[in-house]
């Protein structure tokens, strides 16, 4: 069954825990910003866009090197919802579902992301698909296209999981054996264990 995809990536929070823009760190040789870009434009969706935030210039660059549509979302300030209402209205029309890619998990591999889109493509528009490792719920969800408006009715920084815990009968995990992929770099610390595991991994 062929469906139309679009990808969102959310780039324009404010980072407080971290208290500093942390997409632009460094991880191996490329910032984590480039890593997430690198995995998640290409073929795979019908569309995609990244909402970013400051300094919009410098994210911007990364996404012109891959080819990626932008938009900066000037009400940042108020919480993800706002990324995820500007990510959804600037995807092409007609969408069967949509993924929501977090700005700060770089090892979210296109390998995942495949196997998310193909899972989804076995079910109707009604399904939530969700990795899980370890029993637990990760970022990032694929959102079938009947749960646009309620995506659309999302308010302050509150973002899909809010959705995902309402609804768990319409949910269909993808159960993934590396909890590594799922990093992220919230804080300073998560960002030291991204970097222990990004360079073991790739024998650093």
């Amino acid at each position: 069954m062929v469906k139309r995809i679009g990808a969102v990536i959310l780039a324009a929070g404010l980072a407080r825990r971290m208290g500093g823009q942390k997409l632009l760190l460094q991880l191996g040789e490329m910032t984590i910003f480039s890593h997430v870009v690198k995995n998640t434009a290409g073929n795979l969706w019908q569309d995609c866009i990244a909402v970013l935030g400051q300094p919009e210039g410098e994210l911007a660059d990364i996404c012109r090197q891959y080819h990626l549509r932008w938009i900066y979302n000037p009400q940042r300030g108020s919480g993800q919802a706002s990324s995820i209402h500007l990510g959804i209205s600037n995807l092409s029309c007609g969408l069967d579902g949509f993924v929501f890619i977090l700005g700060d998990q770089p090892l979210i591999s296109q390998e995942l992301l495949r196997t998310l889109h193909d899972e989804f493509l076995r079910h109707d528009n009604q399904a939530i698909i969700v990795p899980r490792h370890d029993g637990q719920r990760c970022s990032p969800a694929l959102f079938g296209a009947a749960w646009k408006e309620e995506l659309l009715s999302l308010q302050g920084d509150v973002g899909g999981r809010s959705i995902i815990e309402r609804h768990p009968n319409q949910l269909v995990f993808v159960d993934w054996p590396d909890g590594g992929t799922f990093l992220d770099a919230d804080s300073w610390e998560d960002y030291e264990l991204l970097q222990k595991y990004y360079l073991a991994k790739n024998g650093w």
